[in-house]
């Protein structure tokens, strides 16, 4: 991936692999020590999308940053690194 801004990234459209439009980039967690992004905070199309995957106090879903395999007019996520954390989550 090249360099983007991180302003740009809020409020992208957050699509899977396979078209699930899993919702819209609110934040992210970025490591303080190393300054890598962790985690990019989605706030869920719906209930259904977030029933099964981590969330934080606010309700918005966690993805891990390798699950990120494309952004672009908006953000792909790997569908089964969300099947994994689904899991991970139960």
């Amino acid at each position: 991936m090249g360099k983007i801004f991180a302003s740009r990234l809020r409020g992208l459209r957050v699509l899977t692999d396979r078209g699930l439009r899993v919702g819209q980039i609110h934040d992210m967690l970025v490591d303080e020590a190393s300054g890598k992004i962790q985690a990019v905070l989605v706030r869920p199309e719906s209930k259904e999308v977030a029933k099964n995957l981590p969330t934080d106090e606010s309700g918005n879903i966690m993805i891990p940053f390798n699950a990120v395999t494309a952004i672009r007019d908006f953000v792909v996520v790997n569908e089964r690194s969300l099947a994994v954390q689904q899991l991970k989550a139960r």
